[in-house]
């Protein structure tokens, strides 16, 4: 587990092996990965239950394939998350530091 992951381990829900963030966590996330330059490749989304975990390809973006540089990607990602509907939860994929 990496520093970043550390910080918000007790606000993540675990399901399949990854871990999940409510959108304001999301946030949060992204901007400590800012503050720790740590480059975000793509943010994944999902509905959950109890008893379900449903990925939305229509709530998910991947940055890698995007010509953008690297500074932007911040500011891309939180307006991302921003726009998304409070019900969702997030999968931040980040390169390791």
């Amino acid at each position: 587990m990496n520093n970043i992951e550390n910080l918000f381990k007790d606000k993540a829900i675990q399901r399949g092996g990854i871990n999940l963030y409510s959108k304001y966590d999301a946030l949060n996330f992204v901007q400590e990965c800012y503050k720790q330059s740590v480059y975000i490749l793509g943010i994944d989304g999902f509905y959950i239950t109890d008893d379900t975990t449903e990925p939305s390809i229509g709530n998910s973006i991947d940055f890698t394939v995007l010509p953008l540089k690297r500074e932007n990607i911040f500011e891309m990602a939180k307006e991302f998350l921003r726009e998304k509907d409070d019900i969702l939860f997030f999968e931040i994929l980040y390169e390791e530091i």
